[in-house]
């Protein structure tokens, strides 16, 4: 008797924290957490939690259904909130007229994986109907078909801009960031490329490779370059006796080396570090790679190299894997991507503006937000409400998910993923909160006892 009542307790309780969070995310507009306006649902669960540990997991289940909708397709927040209050009513309700919570889950689950299939055959490709799902969130047509235009030409990225007004620029090469450490700014061709990932102090063992060079142009990168052979590097450039460029490797710590390991692939040569395969003395010309193009600036460098090669695919391929895993935040995603424009030699980017420096990074969220559901589109195609509502559903819980899908979702059209993630994360949630988490409350567990169990540790005898 005392386990029911506490699973009954502790279940509503943990619907009441879901239907608290969705009941906020689904009003129009932003929220305003701590001087500024959101759509994080992460950043909105943090401020409703409370002492009630039940409460605050149902908040957490929610805001973690809601958060990976919004960040995969940068929208959908409002929507999903109210398909979770929908589905959340209607579950309670059956289990209050004494329906076995796991048939129901296991119901809703079934209906709303028919429904999903349902949305993604679909799906359709329409230039207009794009234009205007993108202009919804990015509010200006201008913007919106930067984005789409950013988006036809490879990964778009988003940054931050130092003038007011936002535009798109296309770069055509791997773009390395940062100043000549050797060398002034110019545009070159046919120029060899060296790549060194270790600090670089020692002109000694560059000579013997200088030598073989003759008066041909190198490019070298490397981890550092300082002491001596910065010094006599720097003097023998000015003096015209070597064609010699040098930089610093652009990034901190993996991300350098990433970075240093993708120019190496796109210029057809290795990363030497001084021992493996051989000595910096002892790198011949074949070892080193080549570019077509080479465009110095005082703030970065354009390597414009082979983009068709089998280890250029391979690390896309690689690359590409790693922003499609669940466990990549979008920081990284977004470094990800820029790595992909680099090595396929096209590098669109959107410099967000704004007079001040809030409207500046208001805009690059916004934009942000654009580029992600712009992905979506292009990748799953766009779903017509009303295709769906068309549809002879078999069982009584698909045609309930479809009109509940038809009052969440206000807009005719939307990005067929989207509409396909709305319906799984919110069955997915409902199955969770009538079976596992129904689970864990009967026994009078909580997630800090979950994780005890899973270590074998015996959680009855430290109650005791």
């Amino acid at each position: 008797m005392i386990r029911q009542i506490k699973y009954q307790d502790g279940r509503e309780k943990m619907a009441d924290g879901i239907r608290c969070l969705c009941n906020v995310l689904s009003l129009e507009g932003g929220i305003l957490v701590k001087g500024s306006y959101t759509f994080s649902a992460s950043q909105v669960a943090k401020e409703l939690e409370g002492e009630d540990l039940y409460f605050n997991q149902g908040i957490r289940l929610a805001a973690a259904a809601i958060g990976e909708i919004n960040s995969i397709t940068g929208c959908g927040t409002k929507e999903t909130a109210s398909m979770i209050l929908s589905l959340l009513t209607f579950c309670q309700r059956k289990s209050a007229s004494g329906e076995n919570p796991i048939v129901l889950a296991r119901d809703l689950r079934n209906s709303s994986e028919r429904l999903e299939e349902a949305i993604l055959s679909h799906a359709f490709s329409s230039p207009h109907s794009k234009v205007n799902l993108i202009r919804q969130i990015t509010k200006d047509d201008k913007t919106a078909h930067m984005v789409l235009e950013g988006s036809k030409e490879g990964e778009l990225v988003v940054k931050e801009s130092m003038y007011a007004e936002t535009r798109l620029e296309i770069t055509r090469g791997m773009r390395l960031d940062g100043p000549l450490s050797v060398g002034e700014a110019s545009t070159m061709t046919e120029v060899f490329v060296l790549i060194i990932n270790r600090t670089l102090s020692s002109f000694t063992e560059l000579y013997p490779l200088l030598e073989r060079l003759r008066d041909r142009k190198l490019f070298l990168i490397a981890d550092q370059i300082e002491g001596e052979a910065l010094s006599l590097l720097t003097a023998n450039v000015k003096q015209d006796r070597l064609h010699l460029w040098a930089m610093k490797g652009p990034g901190l710590g993996r991300r350098k080396t990433d970075i240093m390991e993708d120019a190496a692939a796109l210029t057809k040569t290795r990363v030497f570090d001084g021992i493996y395969p051989c000595e910096i003395k002892d790198i011949t010309l074949e070892m080193l790679g080549k570019v077509k193009t080479l465009t110095m600036t005082g703030d970065y460098t354009i390597l414009a190299g082979d983009p068709d090669s089998e280890e250029i695919r391979r690390r896309v391929t690689s690359i590409q894997s790693k922003i499609n895993a669940p466990e990549t935040n979008y920081y990284d995603k977004q470094k990800l991507r820029e790595r992909i424009a680099g090595l396929t030699m096209s590098a669109p980017v959107i410099l967000a503006g704004g007079d001040t420096l809030l409207e500046s990074r208001e805009e690059k969220t916004r934009l942000e937000y654009a580029v992600a559901y712009a992905q979506t589109i292009e990748q799953y195609g766009i779903c017509r409400k009303e295709d769906i509502l068309k549809q002879k559903w078999v069982t009584e819980i698909e045609a309930i998910l479809a009109q509940m899908m038809n009052q969440s979702v206000k807009e005719p059209e939307i990005s067929a993923w989207l509409l396909a993630l709305i319906i799984r994360k919110s069955s997915s949630l409902m199955y969770l909160w009538l079976t596992t988490g129904a689970v864990m409350v009967s026994a009078g567990y909580d997630r800090e006892d979950l994780e005890l169990i899973k270590s074998g540790i015996d959680v009855e005898r430290l109650r005791g």
